[in-house]
């Protein structure tokens, strides 16, 4: 995992934070397993991300970005990218994985088979959201579409402005 600017956090919910280069955190890379159940490996909390996120959204992003994986031939790449955040979040709730397994086998095995934020890996293209897709990029330094994220200005930082640097 590529996280430029981590630091350690709480170790009950949230493993690691990535940073932004003023030192915010703009990614938490949170656990499957705490208070409670949480499928999304990686979580976009920077304000200036959100807000873009929800903006690009909001015209139609998920589907523009769903389109892009389709039509680029990144089908293959995509599915192959899911079953990684599966891996991922395998070894995040590494701790938890063998008691989860035993005495929550059904909750176990069905946040195990989600891939990015835990949709159902399937054989298509299906995007949850760009909040998570930009999280996730941050959060492992890869992302089928990473060309996409980028030239929508999800990859940025709010120049200080926001975050009060």
């Amino acid at each position: 995992m590529n996280c430029g600017g981590c630091r350690t956090a709480s170790p009950v919910f949230v493993a690691r934070e990535i940073l932004c280069r003023f030192g915010h955190v703009r990614v938490q890379v949170c656990r499957p397993w705490g208070r409670k159940v949480f499928p999304t490996s990686f979580w976009l909390v920077c304000p200036y991300l959100v807000k873009l996120a929800g903006k690009i959204e909001s015209m139609g992003g998920v589907h523009e970005l769903e389109e892009y994986i389709t039509s680029r031939g990144l089908v293959h790449e995509w599915r192959e990218y899911n079953i990684a955040h599966q891996v991922i979040r395998l070894k995040l709730g590494a701790r938890e994985n063998a008691f989860m397994r035993r005495f929550r086998a059904r909750i176990f095995r069905d946040v195990m088979r989600g891939g990015v934020g835990g949709i159902r890996v399937s054989e298509g293209v299906n995007v949850k959201c760009l909040h998570l897709q930009t999280a996730s990029l941050i959060g492992t330094g890869h992302h089928p579409a990473s060309e996409w994220l980028r030239s929508k200005g999800l990859c940025g930082d709010c120049g200080g402005d926001l975050c009060g640097a």
